[in-house]
């Protein structure tokens, strides 16, 4: 662009210089060429822009008590030094900085702050705030997570900032009104011209089913589509020059026709479609996509940023300003964004280390604290295809405080089961001592704990559901669990994230992974072997996030039977203070598998499950702990966290067809490639006989070459 000027300009001066023999030369004094002064001069806008940051200021993993390793750091002390540079290199008055929610809970820094020393109380400034009012953030959305530890806490962060926390769609019960600024107009200098870009905040509806318990009573939420609607021209007419949407919500799915009364999760790209919107920054789904053009029907174009979570990148736009308009003028050139990595060769801003030293280390120390022991090292690195006793201790713990909610109440002789979901893959109780950090290192997210009652047919059919994480395999074959899990789902054409998928204690059953999706369950039974049947019932202790319809989980119409708002990290970290102990003998019972074959009832393991023979597999894949804590649990439905989700594209196996399995049918690591009927030992009898024919030649036609 600024060739351009520079070229027009030079031009100019010629024809001043030669005359009108240069105009005829060049052909710039016909009718049909523009003047000088019909070619704008046009400047740069720059847009920087994280999202999904969760708390992760330093480049520190709490859980490991250690920086992340080479080529996996991130944070915001990194993502400083590259807005840092930026504004150095563009001029810091025409660099617009934004944040697309997701700030201040997913780490144990955001957690303490919220919940140990929380700042509604402490007088304590948030560390996300003090990180974002030094950068000098213009706008923040707010994300589903912003909700996690109620309106008052937000409330608190929202004062402590320096810039507008932006919420359009938010609305409170009360008045109808706004619970937030719906939009922030924001002064920017382009080669001395004043720009004024409009931003506008919206986030993903979901909150009001994932947070209801918080938001019940107090706030509602607004289709974020017609809420874009109905604020960009406004913003416009305000004075806008530049429109910019901040939308915590991922893009439109596959196959998703946008529906205002469904109040859908993931409607980005529908909102970017709205007219008069120049730039739109995604996130809630954790991908990492930095540039996307979306043409809208009137063949105008607007860009899409993505940027990567945890601060691992900070999106780069460079709007191209006409500066006799004021206005986004891509021209020929092609909206483009860039991801700038914190990953590296990336140092940490000494200035963000300084301002957070003090809380950082309140926060290692907390999360070191040593809360008892463990008499065996307990691991979770196969948690996501078989039982383990580290699962195990999570329903056992949810189970004995919903039992102890439940005592005297009309429930009490009810049989209390729970489900828990393999959140990690690196978690890990070391033999000897066990800190804060270890159980919270389990269990990543700030859920409550609730109990629901479930009858026998409810309970199969959320076991089907939580079963189609596993990929089709052929009968009797070998279960890979590198290959066999986070299926694609259906809806949203993403692989089904570990913590999607839930293990149940206090029944047994079988999940045979070669039957379709929807008929996988097999012998379940009452933990004393008696077949469950429909109206049988239960309790089941689930928490919040399950129990809201996250991960899309058939829970509807369960009636609460308990809730008393206990967070289930802190139950374990009481539970292991209080028992001082923890042995896996006092908890641990394998009540679930995964195989290949039916099995008779009561049919012994070591004949039908391909767990063992499959831990080498199990346990390369844990190393790339792929769908562990990195996702974010309450992205329901194709998150986020389906973010970090295996991508391969369908069932592995082929299907065994619509005939019942052979109860004898021994699985694989038994024998299960041996032939098990009359047409396949028939089958093996003509290939063995045509073995020995060609060997008989080959026996021939040597001993002729040796005549």
């Amino acid at each position: 662009m600024r060739l351009r000027t520079l070229t027009s300009s030079s031009l100019a001066l010629a024809l001043i210089v030669t005359g009108p023999a240069a105009a005829s030369a060049t052909g710039l004094g016909s009718a049909d060429a523009p003047t000088d002064s019909q070619v704008a001069e046009t400047g740069e806008l720059t847009l920087l822009a994280t999202t999904d940051v969760h708390g992760h200021v330093l480049n520190w993993d709490y859980f490991a008590n250690k920086p992340y390793p080479a080529g996996e750091e991130l944070g915001m002390s990194r993502a400083s030094t590259l807005i840092k540079g930026v504004r150095e290199d563009k001029g810091a008055d025409s660099v617009l900085l934004l944040d697309n929610g997701d700030t201040i809970q997913g780490s144990p820094l955001a957690y303490y702050y919220a919940k140990q020393e929380p700042i509604t109380t402490s007088g304590q400034t948030h560390p996300l705030a003090k990180t974002y009012n030094h950068l000098g953030y213009d706008a923040q959305v707010v994300g589903n997570h912003e909700f996690n530890y109620g309106l008052d806490l937000l409330s608190t962060y929202s004062d402590q900032v320096d810039f507008p926390l932006l919420g359009a769609n938010v609305i409170d019960d009360a008045d109808g009104q706004t619970h937030l600024d719906p939009y922030a107009l924001v002064d920017k200098q382009v080669d001395g011209e004043t720009i004024t870009v409009g931003v506008l905040g919206v986030t993903t509806p979901g909150s009001r089913i994932w947070d209801k318990n918080n938001l019940s009573g107090k706030v509602h939420f607004d289709d974020p589509v017609e809420t874009a609607q109905k604020y960009v021209p406004e913003m416009k007419q305000k004075g806008a020059d530049v429109v910019v949407v901040l939308s915590h919500s991922g893009k439109d799915p596959n196959g998703q026709n946008w529906d205002p009364d469904q109040l859908q999760e993931n409607v980005s790209t529908s909102v970017a479609k709205v007219p008069g919107i120049d730039v739109l920054v995604a996130g809630h789904t954790h991908q990492n996509e930095p540039s996307q053009v979306v043409i809208r029907d009137d063949g105008s174009q607007v860009l899409i940023t993505q940027p990567n979570y945890w601060a691992r990148s900070v999106s780069e736009v460079g709007l191209p300003i006409n500066l006799d308009t004021h206005h986004v003028d891509w021209g020929e050139t092609e909206p483009h964004a860039d991801a700038l990595a914190t990953q590296g060769e990336v140092a940490e801003d000494q200035e963000i280390k300084d301002l957070v030293e003090e809380q950082h280390r309140t926060t290692i120390d907390y999360v070191n604290t040593k809360i008892g022991s463990v008499t065996e090292t307990l691991s979770a690195k196969t948690s996501y295809y078989e039982d383990t006793a580290i699962l195990d201790f999570i329903s056992h713990v949810q189970t004995e405080t919903v039992e102890e909610g439940l005592k005297g109440t009309d429930y009490d002789d009810l049989p209390v089961i729970s489900q828990a979901s393999p959140f990690s893959r690196t978690a890990e109780f070391p033999a000897g001592d066990i800190t804060i950090r270890d159980v919270a290192g389990l269990y990543v997210y700030d859920n409550t704990l609730a109990g629901v009652e479930i009858n026998g047919a409810q309970l199969r059919d959320y076991l089907e559901y939580s079963a189609r994480y596993f990929k089709q395999t052929e009968e009797g074959a070998e279960f890979d669990p590198i290959d066999g899990t986070n299926a694609i789902d259906e809806v949203s054409e993403s692989p089904i994230p570990d913590y999607n998928y839930d293990a149940l204690a206090g029944i047994d059953y079988d999940i045979n992974v070669s039957k379709p999706t929807g008929e996988r369950i097999e012998n379940l039974t009452q933990a004393d072997g008696s077949e469950i049947g429909d109206d049988d019932r239960f309790i089941l202790a689930i928490n919040n996030y399950r129990q809201s319809g996250g991960g899309g989980y058939p829970v509807d119409g369960l009636k609460e039977v308990y809730n008393e708002q206990v967070e289930v990290r802190q139950a374990l970290i009481d539970w292991v203070g209080e028992k001082q102990i923890v042995d896996p003998a006092d908890f641990f019972v394998e009540n679930w598998q995964v195989v290949t074959s039916s099995r008779s009832p009561g049919g012994d393991d070591d004949d039908s499950t391909d767990s063992e023979d499959s831990d080498s597999s199990g346990e390369a894949s844990a190393e790339a702990d792929s769908n562990g804590s990195d996702g974010d649990e309450s992205d329901a439905g194709g998150t986020s966290d389906a973010a970090n989700g295996a991508s391969d594209g369908g069932a592995s196996g082929s299907n065994p067809g619509d005939g019942e399995a052979d109860d004898s049918a021994v699985g694989a690591g038994g024998g299960a490639d041996l032939p098990r009927t009359g047409i396949e030992l028939a089958a093996s009898i003509g290939i063995a006989a045509a073995i020995i024919a060609l060997g008989t030649a080959l026996v021939y036609f040597s001993r002729r070459r040796r005549r």
